[in-house]
């Protein structure tokens, strides 16, 4: 799906379960290695670049992003990094960043 006032390409859903941040980087791997949708060049999103989808109201579906995403991706990885263990992560259900332990969350890749 194309952000015509970033530029940027995201995917429309993302993973399809939580992953560690590790296997967040080995999710986008495999998608690279598949050529998913025709490109090679996906990657986790920059903090801003995952802010930049947040919506200021919450959708039918309970979460601050337009609706024409997958609901399953409400919390996702960025490839910003508070810490060296903590990276930061976009929550669409609670409409804010977060600087998370490395724990399950989703991911929605971008280009």
């Amino acid at each position: 799906m194309r952000d015509y006032r970033t530029g940027l390409v995201w995917q429309q859903s993302g993973s399809s379960e939580g992953k560690t941040f590790a296997d967040a980087e080995v999710y986008i791997q495999q998608i690279n290695d598949e050529n998913y949708g025709g490109f090679s060049n996906w990657r986790l999103p920059t903090l801003e670049e995952a802010m930049s989808l947040m919506q200021p109201k919450k959708s039918e579906d309970g979460l601050f992003i337009n609706p024409v995403f997958d609901k399953t991706q409400s919390w996702i990885w960025t490839s910003d990094t508070y810490s060296a263990s903590r990276p930061w992560g976009v929550l669409f259900d609670f409409g804010g960043c977060y600087d998370f332990n490395v724990d399950d969350d989703f991911v929605r890749a971008v280009r």
